[in-house]
Formats: structure tokens, sequence, C-alpha cells
């Protein structure tokens, strides 16, 4: 069969779309599966037992939440080398769970309620009070490395923890915001976008199989 002849036939348009759809895949797949894991709520995790592990699902409301240790900014460069300002892309806030504490990295429109949270956690640690904001927020468990653990063991060193006790705590582990609503409609997208391929692929196949029946099928007659 002539593959050239099959390719131009297919469209390049067809074949732009199983490009897509197969990045789509590529960028959402390991996340997606991820989505398909029972959450484990800010609840949850204050109760023994309760083990975080890198690629875990957590969902729910923050119950509790101590100051935030770093804060994240973006900006764009530009083909000069000259660069935009800093755009503020949300805050690391400490997390208390049964075994220690864990990192959270917010959405910048999730700062306002979480530092709010933040008082009301420190008004309870010292009256017992219960805090009464409510946010509910989502994310994937990922291994704290470079600044972001830094930043993370210098906040408990000036809590008064020393380092074999933040040692013993286990691997730095950080909640890193993602909306898997978000996540599931693209993998949906994109493997839509390939099986729509495949099945244009195999038409497309089967369309030229007959026409080739055909020709040979006249060249014989002749």
């Amino acid at each position: 069969m002539d593959i050239k002849r099959f390719l131009e036939g297919f469209g390049k348009g067809t074949l732009l779309m199983l490009f897509v759809g197969g990045i789509m895949l590529y960028q959402t797949t390991s996340e997606f599966l991820v989505s398909l894991k029972p959450a484990i709520s800010f609840a949850d995790m204050l109760e023994e037992g309760t083990v975080l592990r890198p690629g875990d699902h957590v969902g729910g409301e923050v119950v509790y939440a101590l100051d935030y240790f770093a804060t994240e900014s973006t900006y764009t460069r530009y083909s000069d080398g000259s660069r935009s300002g800093d755009r503020k892309a949300g805050r690391y806030y400490l997390i208390p769970t049964a075994s220690g504490f864990v990192g959270l990295k917010s959405r910048e429109q999730d700062v306002a309620a979480l530092d709010t949270l933040s008082e009301e956690t420190f008004t309870y640690l010292e009256s017992g009070a219960e805090p009464s904001t409510q946010i509910y927020t989502e994310g994937i468990v990922q291994v704290m490395e470079g600044d972001e653990a830094g930043f993370f063991t210098d906040y408990l060193e000036s809590m008064g923890y020393t380092k074999e006790e933040i040692d013993a705590m286990g691997e730095p582990l950080l909640i890193r915001y993602r909306s898997f609503m978000a996540i599931r409609i693209m993998f949906l997208i994109g493997a839509s976008l390939c099986l729509l391929t495949i099945f244009l692929l195999c038409r497309r196949y089967k369309a030229l199989c007959r026409d080739l029946e055909v020709a040979r099928k006249i060249g014989t007659a002749g």
C-alpha cells in the first residue's frame, strides 16, 4: 500500500487532531489516574494511622492551617531579555497531621481564606475556640525538594523543632493544588480526539483497500 497516498487522503487536520489529543493525554493521564483514587481528607490526616504518600489524592475542607512558610510568584520573560513584574501565585501553608506536618501549596485566590483560617487556628490553640472558616481544596501529594524543603525545614526549626525531630517526621511532603475536574475534562477530550482519529484512520484504510481491490479486479479483467 502507498503510505504517502494513505496519509495524504487522511488529511493534515485529522493528523493534527491526533497530535493534540496525544499531547493532552500525555499531560493529564498520570493525574487523571490520581483523581480516581479515594480522596484523603484533612480530617483523616489528623487521625492516627493515616499515612500520606507521594501520589495520593487529597480533598476536603481544610481543618487547621498554621502560618505560611513560603510564597510563589510568576513573571513573563520577553524576547529582549526584560521581564514583567512578579505576579502572586499562592502561598505554602503548614498543615498539621497526626504524625507531624505537611505543606499545602494554595492558589492565590485561596490565600485570604487560608490566612483567616491560620489566625483562627492559632486562636484555637490558645483558647480552644474551633475555627469557623470553611475552605475546600484538593490536590496531589508530592515530595518537597530544593527551596520548598529548605523553607519548610527552616520554619519548623523556628517553631522550636530540632533537626532530629524534623527528620523523624519523614520526607517533607507537599499537597499541591490541582483542579481534578479540569484534569478529567482534558483527559476525556484528549481520549476522544485520539479515538476519533483512530476511527477515521480505520475507515480510510478500509476505503483504500476497497479501491485497491477494485483496481486489481479491473486490471485482471483487462
